[in-house]
């Protein structure tokens, strides 16, 4: 095992969260290669949302540099006028994985929505990231529906859905 695939080696110190800036655009479109490639052109992908100007980015900062995001947005939703607050995407650098971080930002981005007045928070995540899903339900995400070749590359996706207002974990 490289030390790039180490989980669990403590971080030198605490992570903190920002909202991105334009000069994150690079680490946010290699991250997103990296993680997401397996699903479609997700670099391209994340990078076009990130530059809509409809979305909110927080950057992970740990040891000095960008070690994960998380990019939210306020998407319409099923009724006229009704918006719906979504998790777009959610990465951490796989050498900073299994540390909390994707936690901190689900937790950070959960905090913004209610911000926002919304009392739900949906995301999709690929019906085979037993990983992800894992985090999801620790942090009280539930199942709603599985959406067929959701993802460009054709797999499934599992959509999942906080109910805030029920939140099992405190807000930082």
């Amino acid at each position: 095992m490289t030390n790039d695939q180490t989980p669990f080696s403590p971080l030198k110190d605490k992570t903190t969260i920002r909202p991105a800036k334009p000069s994150d655009k690079a680490f946010i479109a290699g991250l997103s290669g990296k993680v997401f490639s397996i699903y479609g052109p997700y670099s391209t992908t994340v990078s076009r949302w990130f530059e809509s100007g409809v979305t909110m980015t927080l950057i992970s900062m740990a040891e000095g540099r960008p070690v994960g995001f998380v990019m939210i947005g306020a998407l319409p939703g099923d009724r006229e006028g009704e918006t719906r607050a979504e998790v777009l995407a959610i990465a951490v650098a796989p050498r900073f994985q299994r540390r909390g971080i994707g936690r901190e930002l689900l937790q950070c981005a959960e905090k913004k929505v209610k911000d926002w007045g919304e009392r739900r928070l949906f995301l999709h995540t690929a019906k085979d990231n037993h990983v992800a899903q894992e985090l999801f339900l620790r942090n009280g995400y539930r199942p709603v529906a599985i959406k067929k070749g959701f993802y460009p590359s054709g797999k499934d996706a599992l959509m999942m859905v906080n109910e805030l207002g029920n939140d099992p974990h405190p807000l930082p």
